[in-house]
């Protein structure tokens, strides 16, 4: 090879390498060292019927103190157990069972920096144990945090519910189910949605109703509305609702 064409061969040769090397996948360039997520600060999981609600706070800072701003998501892993015979704390398989987008919530709901998720059709008997792992906008994960729970037999449901005006509000009333000896009633929760919606994971009364009658007010004009009540009730060391009553559909 003639030796004046060695120098130009060279500068093809290293040109090609550094196109390769700028062909792979493209996406998001992760800065250096980039803090991860720290875990969620809270969580905690309420048997409604037979679902189970999960509910966790998002976290705010990374885990080396820093501000958390590029809070992505959460993945949520779900793995059933039979608490007589299975170790759950034995095994990390669990599947992922839902991703949280917080730009997309779809199913979850958003209250007040919390997070609220409902899980349903679950077996009175099975265990259940929901582990939530943060992520950032890297796709990095942070540390998890997790929670198991039995599912119980569920109190019954409140019965016969009905409604009628009461000086501009509407007053809701219905009759209460004969609880179990081993349950204690603490109450009861009623919920609200539109036609359409889900319910909220929040009841409209503020605090528990002891009695078995709400007076609910803040309604528009010529809107429909659809209520439904859940018993409250303590069995052992654990706080349980019912499934939801039937519902009413009412235009104030």
């Amino acid at each position: 090879m003639n030796h004046r064409l060695r120098p130009i061969t060279l500068a093809l040769t290293l040109l090609s390498l550094l196109l390769l090397a700028g062909c792979g996948t493209k996406g998001p360039v992760r800065p250096l060292a980039q803090p991860l997520p720290a875990a969620p600060p809270e969580m905690t999981l309420h048997q409604q019927g037979d679902a189970l609600l999960l509910s966790w706070s998002q976290p705010r800072s990374n885990q080396d103190g820093s501000e958390l701003t590029d809070l992505a998501g959460f993945r949520i892993y779900r793995q059933s157990f039979n608490p007589e015979e299975d170790c759950p704390d034995c095994r990390d398989n669990a599947p992922l069972w839902r991703l949280v987008e917080l730009d997309y919530l779809g199913h979850t709901q958003s209250r007040n920096g919390r997070l609220f998720l409902l899980d349903n059709g679950l077996e009175p008997g099975l265990g259940y144990s929901y582990k939530v792992v943060p992520f950032n906008r890297w796709g990095q994960d942070g540390p998890a945090i997790e929670r198991r729970q039995t599912l119980a037999v569920p109190p019954p449901a409140p019965a016969a519910p009905k409604a009628e005006r009461q000086n501009g509000g509407l007053l809701l009333s219905w009759q209460a189910g004969e609880l179990p000896a081993d349950m204690e009633l603490l109450g009861y929760q009623v919920y609200r949605r539109r036609p359409g919606r889900a319910f909220s994971a929040a009841p409209r009364n503020q605090e528990l109703l002891t009695q078995p009658h709400f007076v609910d007010s803040g309604f528009e004009i010529d809107r429909s509305y659809v209520y439904a009540i859940r018993t409250v009730a303590q069995q052992a060391d654990q706080v349980l609702e019912s499934a939801l009553s039937d519902t009413l559909v009412i235009t104030p």
